[in-house]
């Protein structure tokens, strides 16, 4: 049957992206640079499948991420989906395969997710998310270890005059307890957009008064250093319990050294359905969105049979890139350190080996160029150094043609690794 659709073929759906040469290499260096990061806090990489049941991927996922899923049924008629963030998918791991391990449980993870949205600047449908998860602690030293990490991987990005929104939601539910759902909504989205007018009608609305209604009403305002808990933690009971949490993790962020990169923010009440105590968000100044995000989740692995606290982060590895210093170079060189003329020579093949094995990128021509060439293609490549055999040998063993900005020269094999050493990128 005849049909007008134009093909396909050669495009790509939209959202979707390819990275190649310096940008691929860019991204793979910010990946390595984390992964070494993470390790270096003692955490461990757990690599979980890029799909899983759909029954799965849901749980504890909030209504904006489940209606971004992408779905698909398997054979026997399943419903599968590509995860749209990692965390689930460790509280899995954690619940179901991880029982042996002692706690508490630090895992990371690099990856690829998907997520059926409106594509914008850094934010792609298939996008790199790199984060932590430390579970079965749930003291203020475990959300503090966390946030610094968050911290420092934006430091390790390079990423200039970054800042860490952190707030508590433990605050925000302690003062809320026993208002009705849809009255518990409407504050919260009031507080959230920062709106001093809805904020009023929310809580006229929810019938609040006195002190309470004082507090909720100036969150939004609460904004700056521990000062701004001043007034929580005179409150007493769970709101007082829930501000000093908060305050102790200031206080070890400072120990940390990073107090001055904070900003509290006591009227960051997203996620109330996921989070259960401190969150938090790194920011960077020009950009409309948040680099990484995260906070502590204490209900999600109960949902697994298996309730432990748990804190984590993700952070975006494409936004951090834009974010980065505008003289930061973070993708390594893709020229090779030398290129050969084809040889079947063992001499010549073992040379090359020696120096690849040294870490020296070498590229041996396979399209048969010698000479004026063999060297246009080199400097076409970035490179300014070219090697053939020639065929010959000397006291000292096997001789090639060298070539570099100094000239041609005969060298050994010696002479060659001397002015392997003074390369560089």
């Amino acid at each position: 049957m005849a049909t007008d659709r134009p093909s396909l073929r050669g495009h790509l759906p939209h959202g979707v992206q390819d990275l190649f040469l310096s940008e691929a290499s860019r991204r793979r260096q910010a990946e390595a640079v984390l992964r070494d990061l993470f390790a270096r806090w003692a955490y461990r990489e757990l690599i979980p499948p890029t799909f899983e049941y759909e029954d799965t991927l849901v749980i504890g996922a909030g209504s904006d991420l489940r209606q971004a899923m992408y779905r698909f049924f398997d054979r026997e008629g399943h419903t599968l989906a590509l995860r749209a963030d990692f965390t689930t998918q460790v509280a899995r791991m954690a619940a179901t395969k991880l029982l042996d391990q002692p706690l508490p449980l630090r895992c990371f993870y690099i990856g690829s997710v998907f997520r059926y949205e409106e594509p914008q600047v850094g934010h792609q449908r298939e996008f790199t998310q790199a984060g932590v998860e430390l579970i079965g602690a749930s003291t203020p030293a475990a959300d503090a270890e966390v946030v610094a990490l968050a911290a420092a991987a934006l430091e390790a990005l390079d990423v200039p005059n970054f800042q860490i929104i952190l707030g508590q939601m433990a605050l925000f539910r302690a003062l809320t307890a026993g208002l009705r759902a849809d009255d518990l909504e409407r504050i919260r989205a009031a507080i959230d957009q920062r709106n001093p007018f809805r904020l009023q009608k929310a809580l006229d609305a929810a019938g609040m008064t006195g002190s309470q209604r004082a507090l909720l009403a100036s969150l939004p305002e609460r904004i700056g250093g521990p000062e701004v808990l001043e007034e929580a933690l005179a409150f007493g009971g769970a709101v007082a319990s829930a501000a000093e949490a908060l305050a102790e993790v200031y206080r070890l962020l400072d120990a940390y050294g990073i107090a001055g990169r904070v900003i509290l923010d006591l009227g960051e009440v997203r996620g109330m359905d996921y989070y259960t105590g401190i969150t938090f968000r790194g920011v960077a100044p020009g950009l409309g969105w948040p680099l990484l995000s995260g906070g502590r989740y204490d209900e999600l692995l109960g949902q697994f049979g298996r309730p432990l606290a748990a804190v984590g982060f993700g952070l975006g590895i494409e936004r951090a890139l834009l974010a980065q210093a505008p003289q930061t170079c973070f993708a390594p060189s893709l020229a090779p350190h030398l290129v050969v003329q084809g040889c079947i020579h063992p001499p010549c093949l073992s040379l090359v080996r020696r120096l690849r094995q040294a870490g020296y990128r070498v590229e041996v021509d396979v399209l048969g160029r010698q000479g004026a060439d063999l060297r246009a293609y080199a400097h076409s490549q970035g490179c300014r150094r070219t090697l053939h055999c020639t065929g010959d040998s000397g006291p000292q063993g096997p001789l090639w043609q060298f070539s570099d900005e100094r000239g041609e020269r005969t060298v050994t094999g010696d002479q060659l690794w001397e002015e392997a050493k003074k390369w560089n990128d």
